[in-house]
């Protein structure tokens, strides 16, 4: 992939933007479809019911043209759903104007700017306002109150022909200028103080979104550090033996420099230092990727070193518990997931350091992988006190716990079921008191393109 591809690629917040405007506009194309079906409806219920219709042809053909379109938009959704951020907005741009447009046409063989239903324009500036922005809804309104003045004026002066509804409503050829203006103005007041109600509470909604954004990543980073408290601990003791080797083994080699010794002899020695030290760098490495806070990114994971990279990490609080940690490492079936590499391994280690805390010494933990057709399943198993059965629908609420205060924060599980629920997938626990406990990560999985 060259360097363009690449910068091309959405960042994974657009990328969350876009998937939220996708589903907006997947919405507002099953919403036009009823408009569509109503059109019709209400057309046939004024005709051949209330008889204020004349002829109901023109109105038949648009509601027809409706679902034409939508039905076009429907069939390019597809290819939308690869497109970026600033293609996905021109396309619902695209949409509007096309309802508007739609719309004006209806209301032109349906009464014209008498028609009540004239305050239908405001829907598309609250969906505006909604998908894009407050901006859009000002340019949406803006321009729905221009077409609606611009019939107004073409129905009155006779450049189109006037529908009138057999409503009693409005003469629009007796209404005096003033009245008019007045209607228009009623119009566009009502649009003016929609709009900025809808942008008072879009904003407000928009901004505790983000403040809650913030919170749960500071609060998934807290639960993160308290865990790399609990693996720096053991790393300490982890380094020490490497450590220990290395400086041997220089002394040994001041030693055989001193004596003459041959390359070979020294050479050897050599390799035994760097074999360690890529030891200790493994470690070091390790804790630090887990530490680092990294965004959210979908690619595709290889399961059995995302496995080992858990069992690296938690090696040693396991082994200062006297607990046994077994390792079923392997592709499940051959089948691909995509995912969030350092966020499942945050998964996997919370759920890991809960088993250790309910196993007991000498007790075996057991991590691995199975598949199906579909899915792929990411298994921890302890044989520890398990769980009651009036607490396992509490698991998963934020800051439910039940060990000390000063050995878990209740954090651990929310925040694992909010990233594996962002991959698609679910947790599953079985728990039997005095038996064990067993939870299973299952994320969508695919085989892999022959």
């Amino acid at each position: 992939m060259s360097q363009s591809e690449i910068a091309s690629l959405p960042q994974p917040d657009e990328a969350r933007a876009v998937d939220t405007l996708l589903a907006q506009i997947a919405w507002f194309n099953r919403l036009r479809l009823v408009v569509a079906a109503g059109v019709i409806w209400l057309c046939a219920l004024a005709t051949h019911a209330l008889n204020i219709l004349t002829d109901p042809w023109p109105l038949y053909c648009l509601g027809g043209f409706v679902l034409l379109v939508d039905g076009v938009y429907i069939i390019t959704f597809r290819r939308l759903q690869r497109r970026e951020m600033r293609a996905v907005r021109r396309h619902v741009y695209l949409q509007i104007a096309v309802d508007l447009l739609t719309l004006t046409a209806l209301l032109h063989y349906s009464g014209g700017i008498t028609n009540p239903l004239a305050l239908f324009y405001l829907f598309h500036a609250f969906i505006a306002a909604l998908v894009l922005s407050v901006g859009a809804a000002v340019v949406v309104a803006s321009v729905s109150l221009a077409m609606l003045v611009g019939l107004g004026f073409a129905e009155r002066l006779g450049w189109l022909a006037h529908y009138p509804l057999r409503l009693g409503l409005l003469d629009l050829h007796a209404v005096q200028p003033l009245g008019f203006w007045l209607l228009v103005f009623a119009y566009g007041s009502t649009m003016v103080f929609s709009i900025y109600f809808v942008a008072f509470v879009l904003r407000r909604l928009r901004r505790n979104e983000r403040q809650l954004v913030r919170m749960g990543r500071h609060l998934a980073l807290s639960e993160k550090l308290a865990s790399i408290g609990t693996l720096a601990a053991g790393v300490s003791h982890e380094i020490n033996n490497p450590i220990g080797v290395i400086t041997n083994k220089v002394q040994i080699l001041r030693y055989r420099v001193n004596d003459g010794d041959g390359a070979d002899k020294l050479l050897a020695e050599l390799d035994v230092i760097d074999k360690h030290a890529r030891r200790i760098a493994q470690i070091t490495a390790g804790l630090l990727q887990f530490a680092r806070e990294s965004p959210f990114e979908m690619r595709d994971l290889d399961l059995p070193n995302l496995l080992r990279e858990a069992l690296d990490l938690v090696r040693v609080p396991f082994r200062t518990a006297g607990v046994d940690l077994v390792c079923e490492s392997g592709d499940p079936l051959g089948m691909k997931v995509r995912g969030s590499q350092n966020h499942l391994l945050q998964v996997l280690i919370n759920i890991l350091l809960n088993a250790k805390d309910a196993s007991s010494a000498g007790s075996v933990v057991e991590l691995g992988a199975t598949a199906t057709t579909t899915e792929v399943v990411l298994f921890i198993r302890d044989h520890g006190t398990g769980i009651e059965p009036q607490l396992l629908g509490k698991i998963f609420d934020p800051f439910f716990t039940t060990k000390d205060v000063d050995r878990g924060t209740g954090l651990g599980l929310a925040i694992s079921h909010g990233i594996v629920d962002r991959h698609g997938g679910r947790i599953e626990v079985e728990s039997e008191l005095g038996c064990g406990t067993t939870f299973r990560i299952v994320l969508p999985g695919r085989q892999p393109a022959l």
